[in-house]
């Protein structure tokens, strides 16, 4: 290749993607557009919790347990301190953990390309931390919690449906519903999140997919979207173990997202990179559950 000329060699072998930049993207290849290759574009999950911004290092989500009224039993009764383990008040603690995204343009490669990338990179940018909100919220779901004193809340064993050496079933959803119906979980607001392979078993189901079983159509474009009272999330990154995925159902309000930094994108010339465009993202959050009795984790085998 050659510029007005001159001969011109990058450093590198040609198709090799060195630090990103393939010589199939300059000039020499006609090309006038840059393709995002196959992805999760953004988050799926964010909307799906509660969330909020905080100023700080961590923040807590404040707890009340159930309680119940006393009866009066005589005129001028005194008024009832309600005892222990009655409207008990408790925290979850949610650490914020910060996220970084970067990528630099080099001059000399942008007077070789038909267009510029810095969109591009840009776009990618804003997916990839989209993806990042996906995986805390996951995380969050399936992992350990912490209470106001930092003490580690380990999983309880009455919200996990092992995988029983199976996939994904009409018999996990049910059990996974009667879990969140019997601890009086509230109806609305429930999510239930699988993966492809998952759904395809959900679509394999007479009783999901048909309207015989159902006053309203399931199955829309192809998708569940919606089924015994849950909002139902495909993605691809669902946590794996071995041979183990797993999926989970769950109550809006009982998942905490905490962000100290929403996810902010800039682009400016690095000086110390010979003056290199560079595009730059970053954002600050965490996630927790908040309430251990609407999370379901539903384990399956990976077929």
């Amino acid at each position: 290749m050659s510029d007005i000329g001159i001969p011109y060699a990058w450093p590198g072998v040609a198709g090799d993607a060195g630090d990103g930049f393939q010589e199939n993207w300059w000039v020499e290849s006609f090309k006038n557009e840059m393709f995002h290759l196959a992805q999760q574009k953004g988050s799926k999950l964010r909307m799906c919790v509660r969330s909020r911004s905080i100023t700080g290092d961590a923040t807590y989500f404040e707890r009340f347990g159930p309680s119940d009224p006393i009866a009066k039993s005589e005129r001028g009764q005194v008024t009832p301190n309600l005892g222990s383990g009655e409207a008990d008040h408790s925290r979850r603690k949610c650490t914020m953990q910060d996220f970084l995204w970067g990528k630099q343009v080099d001059d000399k490669d942008k007077r070789r390309m038909l267009v510029d990338p810095i969109s591009a990179y840009t776009t990618a940018a804003g997916m990839s931390m989209g993806r990042k909100w996906d995986d805390l919220i996951l995380a969050g779901l399936g992992g350990d919690a912490f209470d106001g004193t930092g003490a580690t809340i380990s999983y309880l064993a009455g919200q996990l449906i092992a995988e029983g050496t199976t996939a994904f079933s009409l018999d996990k959803f049910l059990q996974a519903k009667f879990i969140l119906d019997n601890n009086d979980v509230d109806s609305d607001g429930r999510y239930l999140v699988i993966s492809p392979e998952e759904e395809q078993a959900l679509l394999n189901l007479t009783e999901v997919t048909s309207t015989d079983y159902n006053m309203k159509p399931t199955l829309v474009e192809g998708k569940v979207r919606r089924f015994l009272g849950c909002d139902i999330i495909v993605t691809t990154r669902c946590p794996i173990a071995t041979t183990i995925r797993d999926t989970f159902m769950f109550q809006k309000d009982c998942v905490g997202l905490a962000y100290a930094k929403d996810t902010t994108i800039r682009t400016g010339e690095r000086a110390d990179l010979s003056y290199a465009m560079q595009v730059f993202a970053e954002f600050t959050a965490n996630a927790t559950r908040i309430d251990d009795s609407g999370v379901v984790k539903i384990q399956n085998v990976v077929s």
